[in-house]
């Protein structure tokens, strides 16, 4: 398992080449967890739910590598995206906004994972 932090707001090259991969996983999570009809998760409603933020992105001296701001922590397995972390990185904390995993992969409890990594 490899797990790469992604700038979502404003969005990273790489947020933007995996976009449409880690929206097809929250798609199918909707579905299958929350029963969403297929006509429910669209593209604008995960963009707004989780990709937009009003935080300002920033890269402090002191701070971490990757910055402050709005993450996508994309959790990566024979090359594909399975789960993502939807964080806030500031200062003090590390807020987790919402994760969403393939449900394929449940049995691996990724929420578990996630909070203890």
């Amino acid at each position: 398992l490899k797990v790469k932090v992604v700038r979502s707001s404003p969005p990273s090259s790489q947020f933007k080449a995996t976009f449409q991969e880690s929206y097809q996983v929250y798609k199918r999570y909707q579905m299958v967890v929350h029963k969403d009809p297929p006509d429910k998760p669209t593209i604008n409603q995960f963009t707004r739910f989780l990709c937009d933020s009003p935080l300002e992105a920033e890269n402090a001296p002191n701070g971490p590598e990757c910055g402050y701001g709005s993450f996508h922590q994309q959790y990566w397995l024979d090359g594909k995206i399975i789960a993502v972390g939807v964080i806030d990185i500031l200062p003090y904390c590390v807020s987790s906004v919402y994760l969403y995993y393939d449900p394929d992969y449940s049995f691996l409890s990724l929420g578990v994972y996630s909070a203890l990594r």
